[in-house]
């Protein structure tokens, strides 16, 4: 077995090598489709780990060969964002258990997040709560593209959000399928934002906000926005 551990957690270390086991028989499934994540606590500490489901036999290949697997890069974009001002759940480890020469399971391993909402929710709130959400957000997804980060499954139930202090804060989850780089262009940024979910109104909102801190034409991000919205 291979593990990436979070040096803050070496104490973890003996709990994490027998991470199969745990996740087998302890803790609470709180999601499944290919994946499968649980929530299991120990030392005080409340984790939230994804178990990856099995590549097709080339994937399997590509990541014996040389495919950095899903989970590895779920470890290292949480350092990555945190870094850089953008909240993530803290990365603990990364886990993977070889099964014979092409075949491997993979886990993740971070601190459970105690934001109580996702960006889902914010389809449900009054609209002067949901104004307030949506400018926030706006402010937040912009210092995310000004910073080189590209979240490719930018889907709202990946954006965490709460109140903390009065002020509204986000984080962002499955990170894996981030990618980094040079600032993201204002139509690049647009179109990542098309991929939550809304109405005409929370998409107008957005965008008008997203321009203003972006210093871009509000009907210019609205049309790209409007129209890769629609086209899904």
């Amino acid at each position: 077995m291979k593990i990436i551990l979070n040096s803050k957690y070496e104490h973890l270390r003996e709990y994490l090598k027998n991470l199969e086991y745990h996740f087998m028989h302890d803790g609470k499934e709180i999601f499944r489709d290919r994946n499968v994540v649980k929530t299991l606590e120990v030392d005080g500490l409340k984790l939230c780990v994804k178990k990856y489901a099995s590549p097709s036999l080339p994937g399997k290949i590509a990541q014996r060969l040389y495919k950095t697997p899903k989970g590895k890069k779920a470890y290292y974009r949480p350092l990555q964002l945190r870094e850089r001002g953008i909240d993530s759940p803290e990365p603990v480890a990364f886990v993977k258990y070889r099964k014979g020469f092409v075949s491997a399971t993979t886990y993740f391993v971070s601190l459970y997040s105690d934001y109580r909402y996702n960006m889902v929710d914010a389809l449900s709130l009054p609209a002067s709560e949901r104004d307030d959400l949506i400018v926030a957000f706006a402010r937040f997804a912009a210092r995310l593209h000004e910073r080189g980060f590209l979240h490719r499954d930018f889907s709202s139930s990946n954006i965490l959000y709460d109140v903390v202090g009065g002020k509204y804060r986000f984080a962002l989850i499955d990170t894996n399928s981030i990618r980094t780089g040079r600032p993201i262009n204002v139509e690049r940024g647009c179109k990542n934002l098309a991929q939550l979910a809304g109405d005409d109104e929370f998409f107008n909102k957005l965008a008008k906000a997203y321009a203003e801190v972006r210093g871009e034409d509000a009907l210019k991000c609205i049309e790209i926005i409007q129209k890769m919205w629609k086209k899904e």
